[in-house]
Order: C-alpha cells, then sequence, then structure tokens
C-alpha cells in the first residue's frame, strides 16, 4: 500500500494486529510444512522425460543408485509445486470442454530399448494428457486423431520475451519460443505414444497470461537424446562419472553455494543446476561431506 493509505490505517492496525514472535510463527510452519509422505527407500533404476536436459554428472550418480546428499525439499518447493498441481487441475477440466475429443489426464508411459553389449535402457515418462478423437480432424491448423499435451506453470520472468528500449530481444521468453527443456519433454511424450504433433501450454502465474505451441515430432531429435541419456548410463555402469559442466561458488565456510560472486566489479552467477541439484554437498564437498565404499556416512 501507498505511505499515506498506511498511515490512515496505522491505529486501526495497531488495535487489531497481534504482535507475533518469531518462536510462534516457527511453531505454526513446523507442522504446515511437515512433509506430507515418508522417505521412499526405492533405489532409481530409469531415466524420466525431465532428464533431458539435466546436468549429466547428477544423472550418472542417480541412475547408479547413488545415496542423494541432498534430498530434502524445501517448504518453498513443496509449495510452488503444489500450486502448480492447482492450475494443471484447471487445465485439465478446460481441456475437457474442447468439443469432438476425449482428454486422458495424466498418462504414464515408457520407453525401452535392448541392445547387446549394453545396459537396457528404460525412460519412464508421464504426459499430462492426451487429447484423442476417433478419426482425423482438424486442430489448429493440423489434422490428426491424437495430441499429447504438456502443461507448465512458469514466473513473469523467463515467461515474458524481453526486450529493450530498441525492441530489439535480450530473452527469448516462453510465451514466443518453448523453454528447451520443456520442448524435449513434450517430444518425449509423443515419441512414446506414436504420435505426430503436441501442445505445449504456458500459464503465468504471476499475470494468468497464457500461451500454447504445436509442435510436430522430430524423430532424430528423441533418437539422439535417448542415445546421450543411454551413453551416460554405460559409462556410468563403468565407474565413468562426468566432469561437473556448471560454475558455482562455495561460500568461506563451505556450507552452500553462493547465488553470485564479485570478482573485480564483475559479478557471476552459480549455474541453477548445482543451486537445486540433489549432489550439492557431494559434488562441491560441502558441509564436510564424507563417503564410504557403501554410500554417505
Amino acid at each position: 500500500m501507498k505511505p499515506e493509505e498506511f498511515k490512515e490505517l496505522t491505529e486501526l492496525y495497531k488495535d487489531s494486529l497481534v504482535d507475533l514472535s518469531k518462536p510462534s510463527k516457527d511453531f505454526l510452519f513446523s507442522h504446515l510444512n511437515r512433509a506430507p509422505n515418508l522417505k521412499s527407500n526405492k533405489t532409481r533404476r530409469v531415466f524420466y522425460a525431465s532428464d533431458a536436459t539435466r546436468c549429466e554428472r547428477n544423472l550418472a550418480w542417480a541412475i547408479t543408485g547413488e545415496p542423494k546428499s541432498n534430498d530434502t525439499i524445501s517448504a518453498r518447493s513443496q509449495n510452488i509445486f503444489a500450486l502448480g498441481d492447482a492450475i494443471h487441475e484447471v487445465l485439465e477440466g478446460r481441456y475437457k470442454n474442447i468439443p469432438d475429443w476425449d482428454f486422458f489426464a495424466e498418462h504414464p508411459g515408457e520407453i525401452f530399448r535392448e541392445e547387446e553389449g549394453r545396459p537396457e535402457f528404460l525412460l519412464s515418462y508421464r504426459v499430462d494428457g492426451v487429447l484423442i478423437t476417433d478419426k482425423k480432424r482438424e486442430f489448429m491448423g493440423v489434422k490428426t486423431d491424437k495430441i499429447i499435451c504438456e502443461f507448465k506453470t512458469i514466473a513473469d520472468f523467463p515467461y515474458t520475451t524481453g526486450r529493450n528500449r530498441k525492441k530489439v530481444i535480450y530473452w527469448h521468453g516462453a510465451q514466443d519460443t518453448p523453454k528447451f527443456d520443456h520442448f524435449a519433454q513434450l517430444q518425449i511424450g509423443m515419441y512414446g505414444e506414436g504420435a505426430e504433433y503436441g501442445l505445449l501450454h504456458y500459464h503465468n502465474k504471476n499475470t494468468g497470461e497464457e500461451s500454447v505451441h504445436l509442435m510436430q515430432i522430430h524423430l532424430e531429435f528423441v533418437e539422439d537424446l535417448i542415445n546421450h541419456l543411454w551413453s551416460i548410463k554405460e559409462e556410468a555402469f563403468d565407474g565413468k562419472i562426468p566432469d561437473r559442466p556448471y560454475q558455482g561458488f562455495p561460500n568461506k565456510d563451505f556450507t552452500d553455494l553462493m547465488k553470485t560472486k564479485t570478482v573485480n566489479k564483475v559479478t557471476t552467477k552459480t549455474d541453477w543446476h548445482c543451486l537445486y541439484c540433489d549432489y550439492k554437498d557431494k559434488c562441491w564437498n560441502l558441509n564436510d561431506y564424507k563417503e564410504e565404499k557403501n554410500g554417505n556416512e
């Protein structure tokens, strides 16, 4: 609110609002933020569609069952996921309104490969929805009977395309150009479901704006992606873990990574892959991380 509005409400708020101590707030949120599920003892043995653009070092550890050194999902992340889930449910209901098409939400599938001399390849995916009709129909300028749908909830940045005063683009926003990781995930879903077309639907959670991208399957891209992931697994099972591909800056106590570091007035960011990595302590030797032959102490 504006300063003048605040001034008018000061006395009212003073008489009504109760001052909360930090312990009181901590008590409330300690219960509100309690993990909804028990920690799983499941060992990962497959790839997922979201691995398409993930750090190769992270994937190599994950696919070989290496215990995560940073396995806790923050309360902030849980809230972000919950908001995304709620918006997805709304979008599912809206897509069921399309006449002559049936919409099936949260459809799972997998891509499996075998080749002599190589470990098995298995990629598990779950598309946000599948639009199906009884015969090929016109839909957004194409003729088809199946469309794979992916819904993405995204902040205003990186949703909005950025332009400077001269109207020159300095950031290609998702409203106009799909993010590469989302493009790859949808391509995997289309490939797995044998669909020629897919629809990527963005929802700007800050403004409520929406945009959609209709795309065609790119078989060469998906085949190359599968072979790339397969090679990571193959080398990881031979004990070859990739070097760290991203840049980060541990703080002076080596308890966490700093978001940025400034040297000679030049500021450099820690890559977001590292900031939110499940193996951050292990990869950067943070928090006195140690491991034995059987995993983390």
